[in-house]
């Protein structure tokens, strides 16, 4: 009833999948949609289930911005999003982080993810412009290239204060 911590909030994802074969995920862009994921719960053959943690996916979070999932939306939005989201919550969270953005960018997007208590980042490795994988075929995406992809989340990881902070490829 009186929350959490940012520190005690990004570790409870590490314990949590330690201790578990799968780990449960709602999606959230808003404050409540937050709340939802974290106060949902359903029995199954009398064994309650809830959430494990929040998911905050770039398509959702642009659509109810009315935007295209395009990295539009660039990340001081989405820290925004973040703080709506974690004032009225207390589960972790993993950030969909799309391409992750410029090399150079990213390093601050960890820096501040990590700060502001989320759980993990997940970045694609995708080149050039980011278009959502829905669109299926329709859209041309180029892989970027392992080496730089690799740079990428070497910076990233270099950049984190602590060690319970994740980045996902």
């Amino acid at each position: 009833s009186k929350g959490t911590t940012a520190v005690s909030r990004m570790k409870n994802l590490s314990r949590q999948i330690q201790s578990s074969k799968m780990i449960r995920l709602l999606e959230a862009h808003s404050g409540l949609s937050g709340l939802i994921a974290e106060k949902t719960k359903v029995l199954v053959d009398g064994d309650e289930k809830k959430f494990d943690g929040i998911w905050m996916s770039s398509l959702t979070d642009s659509t109810s911005k009315g935007k295209p999932d395009t990295e539009i939306i660039d990340f001081t939005s989405r820290f925004q999003t973040i703080e709506e989201i974690f004032e009225v919550t207390t589960i972790p969270m993993v950030v969909d982080g799309d391409t992750g953005g410029k090399i150079e960018h990213f390093k601050y997007h960890v820096k501040t993810l990590e700060r502001l208590g989320v759980s993990a980042v997940i970045i694609e490795d995708k080149k050039g412009d980011k278009r959502n994988s829905l669109f299926g075929g329709d859209v041309h995406q180029v892989q970027e290239d392992p080496d730089i992809f690799a740079h990428k989340i070497s910076v990233g990881k270099s950049s984190q204060v602590t060690n319970s902070f994740m980045i996902i490829a």
